[in-house]
């Protein structure tokens, strides 16, 4: 046929480009998807009224509920909680630094919310009589528990950080009561801290009074026997310089001590000079040089000496004079020497002397220290005894004179810095706060279901769900019309330009007429034509040897826009040039008729019950290049018409004469038709509805064709909503980029001749 020289010139083109293979994983797949934060920003566009009214209503149910809300006023006062010390401080406490410990502070904090205070301050106040406070129908016993839990419920302690401050706040409707409420808590607390100091130091005094008592008497037993033990064993006393008492006996034995310590000493310095002495060092001995004797005779010696070297020097030592000098020296000698033995035999008795008193001293100073063990140690257990004694009872004293000074002393450890004055304006509610918490929550709960909707949404809406979930690529994206101008319905639905009452009344009747849809009607919208120029592009390049010559063309559902999707490829394909043969498979509910206005007889039925040739059934469709089969009258069993052999007769010869035969089947799921039809033809384009079709039935359909052993080429997105996606295919769908259907046909005439050249 003529058409088959129009479609090899296209060739080379689809060696260019080859579709998305399917492939075992969609690791692939996954690693081309857009980055998630574009991936939500689109969610966010497609579901914005859902966030929109999620926000609104949330808002609003805000802006009510604060206005709805009576005014509530805050009034507080400041308190310091000072030290918890005595009221006399001692020189030690002045000079401390002041701290208060965490857990006293704590426990403050614990005070000013305790029942028993709250009860107080309700009681001063006559709360329980406030409509406020007062809850009505209820019994007594009911009435002061809830009383009380809203009192404390509006009762806030808030502790100034770094600080021994803290605010004490109360909420009310009336500013006065408020201010009351916080100053009369503030006294109530005050007044109730002195009282527990009152009572602790009333029982501290009667405690001590009584201890006091006991102690004075166990004082005076102590004594008594230290007194009875003193007369029976003779024990005499002597006043210290100091102006204490001590013992007779025990002061002998303290200068015994001190004698024999120096009998010690001494007899260490004699027994170190002995020792020179008998060493035969008498030269050495202390006091040998102040002895005057020996100091005129040492020096009548060394003038000797002296003289009897000058004679030597002279005369022979047989000279008189030298003999009689010499004479004079050896007599002094002899004199020296007597006098340094009688020195060191002084010493040895200086030392037997000094040994014999140590001993004596010694032995006189064990005798008094037994004397006085035996007498003095029961004397010294019954004098500590009663010093303990006499301690205890001063302190005692002692600290029961400081008990009564307190109880006198009207003083607090807690101070008002602050009081309370009645608030002007109100703290609740905050009406900036409030739109502020609920702008955040209807944002933040409006983008939780937008995000929600779009996780239960199973459908297919993009070109990236076909290529993720059925792992075949998308084949073209065939925009809605209220996505184009706002009004009608998709490319299968009513059509845009009819009155209402019209496409009321065609709705009624059936399927709406899908002529409304073909692609040159006149009028018909740019984006919509376009998409299926850019549909007869992807199934021209589909495959890599050569174009698919039979397509099947179908869907997983009723209602998808098949039907559209076939007439309209068929009429791209013939504005390349003639060749296009289109067959209604659709046995069960035929619309292609419609769309060229032909009458729905003869057709592909009587064709495969009849004797004639297919030849005979082919009718102009009134576009050039392009005829068309029509389905013809219903027969009662279309699978077994479809799988006849004249059918795959008609699907070979016409083949041979087009260049390219569509045919428009069934659902793929609703009846065995399309599977059938699905064995006879080269590719098969699935087509599901954008948004509306769940992709687990379009996994069964793709799944149902691959059972058959054919092979999906690719999907087409039908009635897709432009909009949802953010505005990325529409902006791949611009108006201003096309002029006229014939300069998109040149252009992509053009596309394929630089294919084929290149």
């Amino acid at each position: 046929m003529q058409g088959e020289g129009n479609i090899e010139r296209y060739e080379p083109a689809r060696l260019e480009r080859r579709p998305l293979a399917a492939t075992g994983s969609s690791g692939t797949i996954e690693m081309e998807r857009a980055p998630e934060l574009v991936a939500y920003w689109n969610v966010l566009r497609k579901r914005r009224w859902t966030v929109l009214a999620v926000f609104f209503v949330l808002f609003t149910l805000v802006l009510l509920g604060t206005l709805k809300q009576r005014p509530v006023y805050r009034a507080t006062a400041l308190l310091e909680i000072q030290k918890e010390n005595a009221n006399i401080l001692t020189m030690k406490e002045m000079f401390e630094l002041d701290t208060v410990s965490d857990t006293y502070l704590e426990t403050q904090y614990k005070i000013f919310k305790s029942d028993t205070l709250a009860r107080r301050v309700i009681s001063q106040l006559h709360l329980d009589t406030i409509e406020e406070f007062n809850p009505k129908n209820r019994s007594r016993e009911s009435v002061d528990q809830a009383v009380l839990a809203r009192f404390e419920d509006r009762l806030g302690i808030e502790p100034v950080k770094r600080s021994r401050l803290v605010e004490v706040t109360f909420d009310s409707y009336d500013p006065q009561l408020a201010a009351r409420a916080v100053n009369v808590l503030a006294e109530n607390y005050i007044e109730q801290n002195l009282e527990v100091r009152w009572e602790a130091t009333q029982k501290a005094s009667e405690w001590l009074a009584q201890q006091l008592a006991g102690m004075k008497g166990k004082l005076e037993k102590s004594e008594d026997e230290l007194q009875a033990y003193v007369r029976e064993n003779g024990l005499l006393f002597l006043e210290t310089e100091k102006g204490g008492r001590e013992n007779i006996a025990d002061e002998r034995l303290r200068q015994l001590q001190e004698e024999l310590t120096h009998a010690q000493s001494v007899r260490y310095e004699k027994e170190s000079l002995a020792r020179l002495a008998e060493a035969g060092d008498a030269a050495a001995l202390p006091g040998l040089a102040d002895n005057k004797l020996l100091q005129d005779l040492t020096e009548r010696l060394a003038d000797l000496e002296r003289e009897r070297a000058q004679l030597s020097s002279t005369f022979t030592p047989e000279y008189p004079k030298v003999r009689q000098v010499q004479s004079q020296i050896e007599q002094i000698e002899a004199v020296l020497k007597r006098e340094r033995l009688r020195a060191a035999e002084r010493v040895k008795n200086e030392y037997a002397a000094a040994v014999r008193r140590e001993a004596l001293v010694r032995q006189a100073w064990e005798q008094q220290q037994h004397a006085v063990a035996e007498r003095t140690v029961q004397y010294t257990i019954l004098r500590r005894e009663v010093g303990a004694n006499r301690e205890l009872y001063e302190g005692l004293l002692s600290r029961l004179k400081e008990a009564g000074v307190s109880a006198g002393l009207k003083s607090s450890n807690i101070r008002i810095v602050d009081a309370a004055q009645a608030p002007k304006k109100p703290a609740k509610p905050n009406l900036l706060v409030n739109l502020g918490l609920g702008l955040l929550l209807g944002l933040g709960f409006g983008v939780g279901a937008a995000f929600l909707l779009e996780h239960l949404d199973n459908t297919l809406k993009s070109a990236e769900d076909v290529e993720r979930f059925l792992q075949v690529p998308a084949l073209a994206l065939i925009p809605s019309a209220q996505s184009l101008n706002g009004n009608g319905r998709g490319a299968h639905g009513l059509a845009q330009g009819k009155s209402p009452k019209k496409e009321l009344a065609l709705a009624k009747k059936g399927p709406p007429h899908p002529a409304w849809f073909r692609i040159d009607a006149p009028g018909q919208h740019g984006t919509f034509t376009e998409a299926f120029r850019g549909l007869r592009t992807s199934v021209l390049l589909s495959t890599a040897e050569r174009a698919p010559r039979t397509l099947l063309v179908t869907s997983a559902r009723p209602g998808e826009g098949k039907t559209t999707v076939s007439i309209n490829l068929s009429i791209s394909l013939a504005q390349l040039g003639p060749g296009v043969l289109l067959i209604d498979g659709d046995l069960r509910r035929p619309s292609v008729h419609r769309a060229f206005g032909l009458e729905n007889e003869g057709g592909v039925v009587r064709y495969l019950t009849g004797g004639q040739d297919w030849r005979q059934v082919v009718r102009p469709s009134g576009l050039a290049g392009l005829d068309v089969i029509v389905s013809g009258p219903m027969p009662p069993n279309p699978a077994e018409l479809l799988s006849s052999e004249r059918m795959r007769q008609l699907i070979r010869e016409a083949t041979r004469e087009y260049r390219c035969v569509i045919i428009d089947s069934p659902p793929l799921l609703n009846v065995a038709d399309s599977r059938i039809l699905a064995t006879m033809v080269e590719g098969l384009i699935l087509v599901v509805e954008g948004g509306g079709t769940p992709r687990e039935l379009a996994q069964r359909a793709q799944a149902c064709v691959r059972n058959v052993g054919a092979a999906v080429i690719g999907v087409v997105l039908n009635n897709l909503d432009l909009r949802a996606d953010g505005g990325y295919y529409a902006q791949y769908y611009r108006d201003d980029y096309y002029t006229t259907p014939e300069a998109s046909t040149n252009g992509d005439a053009a596309h394929a001749a630089k294919a084929h050249q290149g």
